[in-house]
């Protein structure tokens, strides 16, 4: 037991280093085994991806090193649909990943918030031992091998993109501050519904050429359900996707049903129409603005919804959204129900503290009385 115990201490020195001081010799060795991209499109909204996501998480997570411990990244030369935060704040994005979403930037900060959460949350750090056989750790610990670092670094590497490395805890977690980063920096809330239902396509047709991780279609569905549960929470429920037919529902009522374009199904668009139409109705103490077309684009004030590609009757569209926005209620809450909510809760809580007062003015008056 002794041993086993000194073989996880020294496992826990190695990793220690690989996430600190080493770091960025760890970052060169990633570099070595995947390769660096150059692709000028790619690497440029790899920039804004991750100087957004960074602001995003520094103003959530006020524990975080992402100050003193910035994350290093890079696009690499791997074609299948995968990113990954590893140990020292390390990621790396597919080129594969930019190429199968169409380089879709929305759909993109999910995936990267997603990879931060796990860093943010030391997850690659407690992975490790899943990652990683006993048979190697003692071999290590036996020889006292100056060069293990390197070695439990290519080990980790290999697992990379498996479920070797997280629990599905981890990968819930990660879920959901990917969408709080997302969102945080100024991404459409349904980009996470959206790049899900899109995995959910590919996997159907056989998976598509995505990572392990992507590959599980029944969890694809229920990871892609969560996020448009989280879609409707911020419209304060005025904004839906029915997942079957691909139908945007505003207070329950049909709004649009998507049609397909040449770069995605009209049920990934849909889950983008309503991740803009939510951020409309988040604020229940503000208005929607005036619907109107700006270009190719369908418009809510300042807030555009869609552009008109693939719809027959922009006219007949653009004066539905008019006429379900004024139609508050009906299968939604509406603004002026949530405000009488609230002043019922205020009212409540005045009361009871009202209550509370007597009670002790009461008791000190008796008290006093004595």
């Amino acid at each position: 037991i002794f041993e086993v115990g000194a073989q996880y201490a020294y496992l826990s020195r190695q990793v220690h280093y690989l996430d600190n001081e080493g770091r960025h010799e760890y970052m060169d060795q990633i570099k070595d085994k995947y390769g660096v991209n150059g692709d000028p499109a790619a690497n440029a909204m790899l920039d804004r991806l991750m100087g957004l996501l960074s602001a995003s998480i520094a103003a959530q997570e006020p524990k975080s090193t992402i100050g003193t411990q910035p994350y290093e990244y890079f696009v690499n030369n791997e074609r299948s649909f995968n990113a990954f935060c590893t140990l020292g704040h390390n990621v790396s994005v597919n080129i594969g990943a930019f190429q199968k979403l169409n380089y879709n930037e929305d759909e993109m900060a999910f995936v990267l918030g997603h990879e931060l959460a796990h860093g943010e949350k030391h997850h690659p750090a407690r992975g490790v031992t899943r990652g990683l056989p006993v048979s190697l750790i003692a071999a290590l610990y036996a020889s006292q091998n100056p060069n293990a670092a390197s070695y439990i670094g290519a080990t980790l590497l290999n697992a990379v993109g498996t479920a070797k490395l997280v629990t599905k805890p981890m990968e819930s977690q990660a879920d959901k501050l990917g969408f709080d980063y997302a969102v945080g920096a100024g991404y459409n809330i349904g980009g996470g519904a959206a790049l899900w239902q899109r995995i959910v396509e590919r996997n159907g047709n056989g998976g598509g050429g995505f990572g392990e991780l992507f590959n599980d279609h029944p969890r694809s569905i229920s990871r892609r359900d969560t996020y448009s549960k989280r879609i409707t929470k911020w419209s304060n429920n005025k904004v839906k996707v029915d997942a079957g037919t691909g139908e945007v529902l505003i207070h329950g009522k049909p709004f649009l049903t998507p049609e397909d374009t040449d770069s995605m199904s009209g049920k990934e668009r849909a889950y983008l129409i309503a991740g803009n139409l939510a951020a409309v109705f988040h604020d229940p103490d503000k208005e929607p603005g005036a619907v109107s077309t700006s270009g190719n684009v369908l418009m809510v004030g300042r807030q555009p919804v869609m552009t008109w590609d693939g719809v027959s009757d922009p006219a007949a569209a653009q004066a539905r959204l008019t006429t379900l926005l004024q139609d508050k209620g009906h299968g939604g809450e509406d603004k002026d129900s949530v405000k009488k909510e609230a002043r019922e809760k205020k009212g409540k809580k005045d009361k009871k503290a009202a209550r509370e007062e007597r009670v002790k003015a009461e008791k000190a008056g008796k008290e006093a009385a004595k």
